[in-house]
């Protein structure tokens, strides 16, 4: 009997490990969230391709279809992104999916991606052959309203509907993404408390100009998930060369709307355009003007005061220290800076160095509580930015090549906190 029960046995887990390796499910959200290397991506593209072939129909296996393509050439481990490879095999798929279900929700979502993404590249969307029958890019764009009604509750793309209707002006609808976003728990709970406390410390009815994506989303999830500081207008200096959205500000501020030069890639026309811009929509609109700590615009650098995570725009000179004491002793959100119990979703440990804004910002306050021989407000500042350096220099999973990055980095903060 124990002679025939190992053959038996080993045709069992035999068995068991092929029909595993037949049904092998490809990864889906959550594994965008973190980082592969490209053969991951690869193999996940390509399982995703058999979910297509097996289910034409299924709208979420051509989006992970088309994202895991993309994926494979855009990983952080590529150095160099072969753009006309990448864009060839994603323009493959919107073609096929434009000739086999062209009034389908995958198809509508993933126009919008290719045509965002490559849009500056004309030579690009050549590839596209839906380009050759829509007068106009925008009709391509403007299909993201129809997928959004079709879907309002999936997931992974609701940062390109945030940012198609945050472009048009749609803030109702956005209002409704960003609630169901919100609800998901899964927006980095950093970026939200630093949006938090870039908005909890301005005046009421005040303007905060941003620059980057993921700093647009945090404040406008605060606002519209939350239910916060919707007094505030959020502007994207980024998107203001875009027409529509461009229009949609100028009319809300009644500000006139003067054109982007024609090359939107050259920054000496770019630059100054958008600082008379900012400088009308300062003054017509009569409201308080703020800056985040990435942009400094060069015509209000003799105007702005530091009031912590932001910048104030002023004619007159004020008191901006005792501003920025307040903000930080009574305002700003901080516990979570010393300890969390739940990892950050967005991007792993890297976000916390968002956080090192603090160190610049907050350095005049330290300053002067030393002066003043405030003790105990000086550790506490003190001991606050020293965790925030420790915390976004950990050494976990850091590649060897980047550990002498992150300790010259440490270094430098540790010296800006005692200079």
């Amino acid at each position: 009997m124990k002679e025939i029960l190992v053959p038996i046995l080993l045709i069992a887990v035999f068995s068991t490990v092929t029909a595993w390796a037949q049904t092998e499910r490809p990864a889906s959200i959550e594994a965008l969230r973190s980082e592969h290397d490209a053969q991951w991506y690869t193999h996940q593209a390509a399982l995703w391709e058999k979910e297509v072939q097996k289910n034409p129909n299924d709208d979420e296996a051509w989006y992970y279809w088309f994202t895991f393509t993309k994926s494979k050439f855009a990983n952080a481990a590529a150095r160099d992104v072969d753009l006309d490879a990448m864009a060839k095999e994603m323009a493959a798929i919107a073609n096929r999916l434009h000739k086999e279900r062209p009034n389908s929700y995958a198809r509508y979502i993933i126009d919008f991606n290719y045509t965002r993404m490559l849009g500056n590249r004309p030579d690009y969307l050549d590839d596209l052959v839906i380009i050759d029958k829509t007068p106009k890019l925008d009709n391509v764009q403007d299909n993201m309203l129809k997928a959004i009604k079709m879907r309002p509750d999936f997931e992974p793309m609701y940062p390109s509907y945030v940012a198609y209707l945050v472009k048009t002006g749609r803030t109702s609808l956005m209002a409704d993404i960003l609630k169901r976003w919100y609800n998901t728990g899964s927006y980095s709970y950093t970026m939200l408390s630093y949006a938090y406390n870039c908005m909890a410390g301005m005046e009421e009815n005040g303007i905060l100009f941003v620059s980057g994506e993921e700093e647009t989303f945090a404040c406008l999830m605060v606002q519209y998930g939350k239910g916060l500081f919707q007094d505030r207008l959020i502007i994207n200096l980024n998107l203001l060369q875009e027409p529509d959205y461009l229009e949609y500000i100028c009319n809300l501020l009644g500000v006139e709307a003067t054109q982007p030069p024609a090359d939107k890639t050259n920054i000496d026309y770019m630059n100054p355009w958008r600082e008379n811009l900012i400088f009308s929509i300062a003054h017509t609109s009569k409201r308080p003007v703020y800056f985040t700590s990435y942009y400094i615009p060069e015509i209000f650098k003799n105007f702005l005061y530091s009031e912590g995570l932001v910048t104030k725009y002023s004619t007159k000179r004020y008191d901006n220290l005792a501003v920025k004491r307040r903000n930080y002793e009574s305002v700003y959100l901080t516990d979570y800076m010393y300890e969390t119990f739940v990892p950050d979703t967005f991007l792993d440990e890297r976000i916390y160095t968002l956080n090192l804004n603090f160190i610049p910002c907050f350095k005049s306050l330290l300053d002067f509580y030393k002066a003043q021989g405030m003790k105990a407000e000086y550790d506490r500042l003190r001991n606050l930015m020293v965790r925030i350096v420790e915390n976004c220099c950990r050494m976990k999973d850091v590649d060897p090549e980047d550990h002498e990055y992150i300790m010259k980095l440490k270094e430098r903060y540790m010296n800006e906190i005692d200079r």
